[in-house]
């Protein structure tokens, strides 16, 4: 047998892991190819620290809120530009109004990168959700690019991005796309630092096209980053002693001024509403909404390491993380630090001063001094007279000490770019120091955009704020000054690079067998260990439209819909989300400004009866058709909508159409449809039920039209016994008080109250109330009352009734009566008889009963209603969703 011969590769041939490395070493010598294998990384990295979300980015969202509006906005984006450009702006959504999509962030920046997804077919929550994972890596790359052009690092570059991609506030913003995708504002300041460093027509261009896509993606961004960017642009013409540079300002002008034409038609549409329809956020708005200093130590509850940090935080979460913060510090180090190429070109730069300057230069100290020092004391006397009445308050009004402390800051400035003080131990001046190579751009560029991002995000209770807040009108339309932070975020992701590379070369002199590089690497993975957020909390939204919205979409229309149940908590949100299906003009959308006859809308269906003046609104809004999603009502608020839409369908002010899936109904306004045709019957009786009926079918009708008389009823109880009642007593009662009231009747009320004041007589003559009270004299009765009830009357109050109870001019019903409507009363017991009547409604039990083991789950649920505000519906959608209560009604034979 021959053996085989194994012939030997060329020489020029390279095998297994040396081909691999050939071939890694050319694409890393190829700039475009080295570029693209960057972004691959910052992809793999995002998968891993948002992971699951890679594997659900078909239906993956932050939350089911401004997620859907966002990606509604996104496919009218795509929608309109290529069916009606000219009409952009006026979107399908709060018809009939104009405008409608300059009610919030247009975010035409980022649907222009994912048009070709659209032209593929892919769904608009797909769309969103894969725009939401490529923010996270867009902002890497980013910040990437602009840490090493800065500081000629590619290990600082993945520093910065890690940071700047990771940061715990920008999982905050998960739900926001518009702010999470922030990549534009750092490419935006590389752009202006290449072209300070070279004034190319090229590198002109580049600072428009940045300039362009920052504004086209946020407007926010748009508007926060132009104080940083003007402060930014004046240290690099001092740097690089650009004033007197023709190319620079010629060049810089024209690529920025092309950019502000081609923004123009985006931003002159937010100037029409603003002057239509008079939308701005007030000043008490922004002071409300302004963070304080300790908010920067307040962590997004995502981040693995950091969430106890924030877990008492109602503001936004700021903190950054510890190892950025060390790492920008060790950035002001000389540890490891090499003069870079800048730092040399511009090292060891000696100003010649004449006599005749000099003598300009000490002339121009004594005036700024002097300014300074008359500032300062003006803005004394105004702090003393602001507010006040007379002509100190009128002149002050103008003259604030705002304004005064801007003048005193401004002189100097202008003092310290003249010259230092004599007392001041480096010589020269700031514009010197400047150009000296001590500190390079990056330190300068990174210290500059952490300060003013910091005194942004205070909001009013920063100066700097303020007074750009006063004299530049963009920033009027800002409502969280919070998202200034971001700007912040890029400059510590600059520092924190430098600062690792600082390290790392420290760290490397000293340990001969430790390179730079690994020391690098390992401080990237403590970066990501700390700013870690998987796995990822997120939900899978409604990808897909339902019956009723295909309909729409087929169906022509004269007018807009309207959705049912209306509402900014979630409804809302999903219609809009719908309206990218169907791209019918939907009425009742969500934005960040909303007309005044949408919340009307809102407010007419929020709650109890729904009133007739709902039809004059629905036509005054052009409505067309009202769709009506019965699974997304709360179980009490049924009857409330089957009486409302049978009337109006009686008048033949409406007509219904058909049931759609076996839950969401579909009527035609006749005012704009006279042609649409009923399809089949209406699927629920529609005459009038009576109120004690209803409660004995079901107790979950406490909550709707009954609601505040069922609070009474406990108040009742409490005044009465000192404790909340119990189910079995509580029920029979309110059946009594509603007994012969018909839902929905404008004279329920009348009868509901005859019946209360039969009740709480009766309620006096019951043996509980008598064995409590009928031994105790008028002035006994009173203070055990008040005692029950947790309140304290005042010495004459309680005379006056004690003595009205002896006259017979009242009756202890009476004073009881009285004690259950004192307001304080009232409002101390309205979270807990709310929380009360959601355990009486929809588990039928009391709170502490079974399953239940103590009474802890009530406290909760009157802590979370206190926390959102006494949002009810936010409390029964809570309630209606839990396995007790879904469980209860499969008992029951019910439809959950």
């Amino acid at each position: 047998m021959e053996t085989p011969t194994v012939q030997a590769a060329p020489a020029n041939v390279k095998t297994g892991r040396g081909a691999w490395k050939t071939l890694l070493g050319r694409l890393a010598g190829a700039p475009r190819a080295r570029e693209a294998l960057v972004i691959l990384g910052f992809f793999a990295v995002t998968a891993l620290m948002t992971w699951p979300w890679v594997t659900r980015m078909r239906d993956a969202v932050g939350d089911v809120g401004d997620p859907y509006m966002i990606a509604w906005t996104l496919w009218w984006d795509y929608h309109q530009t290529f069916n009606d450009p000219l009409n952009l702006f006026h979107a399908n959504v709060f018809h009939p109004y104009r405008y409608t999509l300059a009610f919030s962030e247009n975010d035409y920046g980022i649907a222009l990168l994912f048009f070709p997804l659209y032209a593929l077919g892919a769904r608009p929550l797909t769309v969103h959700s894969v725009a939401t994972f490529c923010g996270f890596v867009f902002c890497g790359y980013a910040a990437f690019r602009l840490a090493r052009t800065l500081t000629g690092s590619v290990a600082a570059g993945w520093v910065a991005g890690v940071v700047f991609a990771f940061v715990p506030y920008r999982f905050h913003l998960l739900s926001h796309l518009h702010y999470l995708f922030a990549g534009w504002i750092p490419l935006l300041l590389e752009a202006l630092v290449l072209f300070a460093r070279e004034r190319s027509w090229k590198r002109a261009a580049w600072l428009g096209v940045a300039f362009l896509m920052n504004a086209l993606t946020c407007i926010t961004w748009f508007i926060l980053t132009l104080p940083a960017l003007a402060l930014s642009a004046a240290f690099l013409v001092a740097r690089y002693r650009l004033a007197r540079e023709r190319a620079f300002w010629v060049r810089g002008a024209a690529a920025l001024g092309l950019a502000s034409l081609a923004l123009l038609p985006f931003l002159l549409p937010y100037y029409h509403v603003s002057r239509m329809y008079n939308f701005a956020w007030g000043r008490e708005e922004v002071v409300k909404q302004s963070p304080r200093v300790s908010t920067w130590l307040s962590a997004e509850t995502r981040n693995r390491v950091w969430r106890w940090l924030g877990a008492r935080s109602d503001g936004s979460p700021l903190f950054p993380g510890l190892l950025p913060l060390l790492l920008a510090l060790a950035a002001f180090t000389r540890l490891g630090a090499r003069r870079g190429d800048t730092a040399a070109a511009l090292e060891g730069v000696a100003v010649e001063k004449d006599s005749a300057t000099a003598r300009r230069a000490e002339w121009w100290t004594e005036l700024l001094d002097a300014a300074a020092l008359a500032a300062g004391v003006l803005a004394l006397v105004a702090a003393v007279f602001e507010g006040t009445q007379g002509w100190g308050g009128t002149v002050f009004g103008v003259f604030t000490s705002d304004r005064a402390l801007f003048v005193l800051a401004c002189a100097l400035v202008a003092r310290l770019c003249v010259a230092y003080p004599l007392w001041f131990r480096p010589s020269g001046n700031l514009i010197e120091t400047m150009r000296a190579g001590r500190h390079s751009d990056a330190v300068w560029l990174g210290a500059l955009w952490a300060a003013v991002g910091f005194l942004m995000s205070l909001g009013t209770n920063s100066l700097f704020y303020r007074l750009v807040y006063d004299h530049l009108f963009l920033f009027r339309s800002q409502r969280l000054p919070a998202r200034g932070a971001m700007l912040a975020y890029v400059g510590l992701a600059v520092l924190a690079g430098l600062g690792a590379v600082r390290v790392a070369g420290w760290v490397a002199r000293r340990r001969r067998d430790v390179s730079a590089g690994a020391v690098c690497a390992v401080l990237i993975l403590a970066l990501l260990f700390e700013l870690r957020a998987a796995p990822l909390r997120f939900v899978r939204g409604a990808v897909f439209p339902d019956e009723v919205t295909l309909r729409l979409k087929e169906t022509p229309m004269r007018g807009g819909v309207v959705e049912l149940p209306a509402g900014p908590d979630g409804h809302n949100h999903l219609y809009m989300l719908r309206a990218a299906d169907h791209a019918r003009p939907l009425v009742n959308a969500t934005s960040s400004f909303v007309p005044q006859p949408i919340w009307e809308l809102h407010e007419l269906t929020r709650g109890g009866p729904i009133a007739p003046r709902l039809l004059d609104l629905l036509e005054e809004l052009s409505t067309s058709y009202v769709v009506v999603h019965n699974a997304r009502l709360a179980p009490e608020r049924h009857t409330d909508y089957e009486q409302f839409f049978a009337r109006a369908v009686a008048t033949g002010r409406l007509r219904f159409v058909r049931r759609f899936e076996g839950r969401d109904d579909l009527y035609a306004v006749t005012m704009f449809e006279p042609e649409a045709r009923g399809e089949e019957p209406l699927p629920f009786v529609s005459t009038m039920r009576r109120l004690d009926e209803m409660l004995a079918e079901d107790p979950v009708n406490l909550l709707g039209e009954f609601f505040e008389w069922g609070q009474t009823l406990e108040r009742l109880h409490k005044a009465s016994f000192g404790r909340p009642p119990r189910y079995e007593e509580f029920m029979p009662d309110a059946q009594r008080l509603a007994a012969g009231v018909l839902a929905g009747d404008e004279d329920g009320r009348t009868q509901l109250e005859n019946n209360y004041r039969a009740l709480i007589s009766d309620w006096t003559r019951r043996a509980a109330f008598v064995s409590s009270f009928g031994a105790l004299s008028d002035e006994q009765f009173i203070d055990a009352l008040a005692r029950n009830a947790g309140l304290s009357p005042p010495a004459d109050e309680r005379a006056a009734l004690a003595e009205a109870l002896r006259s017979g001019t009242e009756t202890r019903a009476g004073v009881l009566a009285s004690l259950v409507a004192r307001r304080e009363f009232v409002e101390r017991e309205n979270y807990p008889s709310t929380v009360l009547l959601h355990y009486f409604g929809y588990l039928r039990r009391d709170p502490g009963a079974p399953p239940e083991r103590d009474a802890s789950g009530f406290d909760f649920w009157i802590t979370e209603l206190e926390h959102a505000g006494g949002d009810r519906a936010r409390l029964g959608r809570a309630f209606a969703g839990s396995g007790e209560y879904l469980e209860l009604r499969k008992r029951l034979g019910k439809q959950p």
